[in-house]
């Protein structure tokens, strides 16, 4: 993305969109949800932005000699679907909401968004009680420039939500209780192919509107 096509207009964007069989368009994989895969990753990119992946950081942005570009290492120890491959990056930043929930955004849109999504720790611990221990460790929400497509997608770590979820009375929370129960169900227990994907998406359905 251009820079004039986000909130701060000075830098670049990129995301990826890889489900349902986008992967393959950026990793040689069988792109099929029955193809689990752990996976690591080495990022380089601009020192004036940050990148995050649906995976945790295990060194964090390091400046490459003769450069001024970084790279940052990514690790993803549970076994994921290809579609849950993500990587965004920009002029991000990252707030702490609970325990152990983020949002992560840009920066001119970080107050907005935590007002919105201050009670995504209740969520996580009410999906928790209600199903298993939550295996992740983290859960950090990304709000998306406009153009993001979708309402929402799943990707573990590194949810990605439209920014039109934020609307001030919290009436769209339920797309961000939908996404944080695809952690259960799809993320860790996945459907054997796409014509089986009503059970990620059933299972899902029922568990948000519990919460």
């Amino acid at each position: 993305m251009n820079p004039s096509q986000t909130s701060g207009g000075e830098l670049p964007y990129m995301y990826t969109q890889c489900e349902d069989i986008n992967c393959r368009s950026i990793v040689p994989v069988q792109d099929t949800p029955s193809n689990k895969v752990t996976y690591s990753a080495r990022v380089q990119h601009m020192n004036t932005v940050v990148s995050y992946m649906s995976a945790n950081i295990t060194t964090e942005a390091t400046p490459i000699a003769g450069t001024s570009d970084v790279e940052t290492y990514f690790k993803c120890d549970i076994p994921i679907p290809n579609y849950l491959m993500a990587i965004a990056i920009g002029h991000l930043e990252k707030t702490k909401v609970g325990r152990n929930t983020y949002v992560i955004t840009e920066p001119e849109d970080m107050a907005r968004c935590v007002a919105e999504l201050a009670d995504m720790q209740i969520w996580l611990d009410t999906v928790e009680a209600y199903l298993t221990p939550y295996i992740w460790g983290t859960y950090a929400i990304l709000i998306l420039p406009p153009s993001f497509p979708m309402g929402g997608m799943e990707n573990p770590l590194l949810t990605f939500a439209s920014p039109t979820i934020i609307v001030g009375d919290g009436s769209q929370a339920n797309v961000a209780i939908h996404e944080m129960a695809h952690s259960w169900t799809g993320n860790t227990v996945t459907c054997r192919d796409w014509e089986n994907f009503w059970l990620n998406e059933g299972f899902t359905v029922w568990v948000e509107r519990h919460v």
